[in-house]
């Protein structure tokens, strides 16, 4: 049960990461058309480094 729970915890981790990527990649017009706005897309941006995933990757708790 542990097992399949950490391979779901890798799974989000890695969607976020993946995530963030794909919106760093946004010209600011979409991101302006979508409501994004700056201080947020730069704060979520800034955690799209493989740093920030291994750090996700290395909090995982049981719920």
């Amino acid at each position: 049960m542990i097992i399949i729970a950490l391979l779901q915890h890798f799974s989000v981790c890695f969607q976020r990461y993946l995530s963030r990527k794909k919106l760093a990649s946004l010209s600011h017009e979409l991101r302006k058309d979508m409501g994004i706005m700056q201080d947020s897309f730069e704060k979520e941006v800034s955690k799209g480094n493989v740093f920030t995933l291994v750090k996700e990757l290395s909090t995982f708790s049981k719920k």
